[in-house]
C-alpha cells in the first residue's frame, strides 16, 4: 500500500535537516541552503515490499529513503538481479531526475516498508541548481559510478 506524496509536517523539518546533511552530493551546503529545500521536498510511505520505482517507468525524481529499507534490482534474461539493499540515508532515482529517462532498476520497499523523501525534477532545477551551482557535476559522478556497478553486475550474472 502506498499513499500518496504529501509535504513535509514542520515536525519533520529538523530530523529531515539532519538527515539532508548526510547526503554525499549535499556534502558542504550552508544549512540556510538546505532549510530552503526543506519546503519543497515531499514524503511518501509505502508498505512491506510495494513497489516504489519500477523499471523501465520515467520518475523525474529523487528518492531519499527516511526509514526502513530499499532493495534496487534489475533483471537481465528473465533473472532478478540484487543490485543494492539501500537503508536510511541512502538515495536513488538519480539518473531520472536529471535526465528525461526510464528508471534503470526497480525499487522495492522492504519487508518493514519505507518511507521516503522526494525531490523531484522542478526542485531540482529551480531551486537545488540554483542554490549549488555544481550539483549536477556531484551527482554525474554518482551517476557514472552507479551505472558501471550496474554494468558488472550484470557481466558477473552473464558468466555465472
Amino acid at each position: 500500500m502506498s499513499i500518496s506524496p504529501v509535504d513535509l509536517d514542520p515536525k519533520d523539518y529538523v530530523p529531515t535537516l539532519e538527515l539532508l546533511k548526510t547526503i554525499d552530493f549535499l556534502e558542504g551546503v550552508p544549512d540556510e541552503d538546505l532549510k530552503n529545500i526543506l519546503f519543497s521536498l515531499q514524503k511518501q510511505s509505502f508498505g512491506k515490499n510495494a513497489v516504489i520505482l519500477f523499471q523501465g517507468e520515467i520518475a523525474n525524481r529523487l528518492f531519499i529513503i527516511r526509514r526502513g529499507n530499499v532493495t534496487i534490482s534489475t533483471k537481465n534474461k528473465g533473472t532478478k538481479i540484487i543490485l543494492a539493499e539501500m537503508t536510511a540515508s541512502m538515495y536513488f532515482g538519480e539518473i531520472s531526475m536529471l535526465r528525461p529517462t526510464a528508471a534503470t532498476a526497480t525499487a522495492n520497499a522492504g519487508d518493514d516498508g519505507a518511507d521516503v523523501l522526494i525531490v523531484t525534477h522542478d526542485t531540482f532545477s529551480k531551486l537545488l541548481s540554483k542554490k549549488i551551482p555544481d550539483i549536477q557535476e556531484r551527482i554525474e559522478k554518482i551517476i557514472e559510478k552507479r551505472l558501471a556497478s550496474k554494468a558488472k553486475a550484470k557481466e558477473a550474472d552473464n558468466q555465472a
